[in-house]
């Protein structure tokens, strides 16, 4: 586990938000982390502003019932904080697990990018071949 107070007071606060966030998520609590303008890059899908990534946010969680994620560890570097993290879900019908890591450009309390990074083959009905040849 990382050493919480080796972050910088804006990493730790950010942190403890984005525990609060997943703590209650919904798609109008992104703008509590998340600048209107920021560059959401998330696995699988096209570029998103900030704005954008509340409806987003909105349509999966209600696409994944149940829908947990576990913040694991953070590290801090400069203006980048990275959260590991353990989500599970409800996906096709089935429970599963998975991890991932978001890295966020944080500037004055707010991320302004943030890089969603997962495996998304975890999104794919089971039985479905990885790499399409």
């Amino acid at each position: 586990m990382s050493d919480i107070a080796s972050l910088t007071p804006e990493h730790r606060d950010f942190y403890e938000r984005f525990k609060s966030f997943w703590a209650a998520p919904s798609g109008p609590r992104v703008a509590e982390l998340i600048a209107p303008d920021a560059k959401i890059h998330f696995t699988g899908n096209p570029t998103m502003s900030g704005a954008e990534y509340v409806d987003y946010m909105s349509g999966m969680l209600a696409a994944f019932p149940g829908m947990t994620v576990t913040p694991l560890d953070c590290a801090g570097n400069g203006d980048m904080l990275y959260i590991a993290w353990e989500t599970s879900s409800l996906i096709h019908g089935k429970p599963r697990e998975f991890l991932g890591v978001d890295r966020f450009r944080i500037v004055n309390g707010m991320a302004v990018e943030e890089q969603v990074i997962f495996d998304s083959a975890v999104l794919q009905p089971e039985g479905r071949p990885g790499i399409d040849h």
